[in-house]
């Protein structure tokens, strides 16, 4: 009888030891910073759980530019081709040259090729800064192709340029192999481009002001035949949607991507979708992340 009992205090007494120590880390813990739930859910670091996708792409990011952080994401350090986001770096590299904006510019019949093109006809003349446009706007490869040649720097330089600004970014998975985003071989991930699109928003105004236009238009120099040049973005150049900052991309291996920096209250969101399916389902998902929504 005394055995019984005495085992009977000795275990209660654990028991209240127990309880003692979970009561104490209760009260003594420090907080640490919890994710929000929707990011939790659409696959954060230490999310866990069965997840459902963040949108109908491969991979997609939503950045906080004050914050520096991130807010959402899916599969967002994957790489993957990153098609005509390409020419923001071209851009980028072009205004470090320094390119002169002023400078009367042509557009050679053999720079016409696959993707968007600028139409001139022979011998009509343009400037550095209208190819600009329509490049970054248009997303036209031979203007693209034709204000690097009147620059006076190879392709292959210019390349190598690419890849040194993406060194000097910190941009580690980041690669280029041509200019125009043509080459399935210019590769990134969701991250990195969300990166680059806030340095081209931010360091260079004359990029975030292109590509934040509904269109651009302009006057053959020669000729007075004026042109104007469509967002290929159609949130900015159908629906009105107010961005600081855009850039469309497509090609076969790498589908639809769009990069965006959102405006007003979401000035300090940059959205990067790549890899959707239809171009309806990337500006859709941009659409919803810039807002918040899911």
């Amino acid at each position: 009888m005394l055995k019984s009992t005495a085992f009977w205090v000795i275990l209660l007494a654990v028991l209240a030891a127990g309880t003692g120590l979970v009561l104490w880390s209760v009260f003594h813990h420090t907080p640490r910073e919890v994710l929000p739930l929707s990011a939790v859910a659409f696959g954060l670091p230490g999310g866990g759980g069965t997840q459902r996708s963040l949108v109908e792409a491969e991979s997609a990011i939503v950045w906080d530019t004050t914050a520096q952080r991130i807010l959402l994401e899916q599969k967002a350090f994957d790489r993957h081709p990153i098609a005509s986001l390409t020419k923001v770096m071209t851009a980028m590299v072009a205004l470090d040259a320094g390119v002169d904006m002023d400078q009367r510019a042509n557009i050679n019949m053999n720079e016409y090729g696959p993707g968007g093109n600028l139409v001139l006809a022979a011998g009509e003349e343009v400037t550095m800064k209208d190819l600009l446009a329509a490049s970054l706007l248009g997303s036209a490869n031979n203007a693209t192709k034709a204000y690097v040649r009147q620059m006076g720097i190879s392709d292959e330089e210019f390349t190598l340029r690419m890849n040194r600004k993406a060194v000097e970014l910190g941009l580690e998975q980041t690669s280029f192999t041509d200019i125009t985003g043509l080459d399935s071989g210019n590769i990134s991930n969701a991250y990195e481009v969300a990166r680059m699109m806030e340095t081209a928003f931010k360091q260079y105004p004359q990029i975030a002001e292109l590509t934040s236009r509904q269109e651009y238009s302009f006057s053959i120099l020669n000729s007075n035949r004026e042109h104007s040049i469509r967002n290929t973005n159609k949130l900015v150049a159908e629906q009105g949607v107010h961005v600081t900052g855009s850039k469309t991309g497509y090609l076969d291996e790498a589908r639809y991507c769009l990069a965006v920096q959102g405006a007003e209250a979401a000035q300090n969101r940059v959205v990067v979708v790549l890899g959707s399916p239809s171009q309806e389902s990337n500006e859709g998902a941009v659409a919803r992340l810039l807002q918040g929504g899911l």
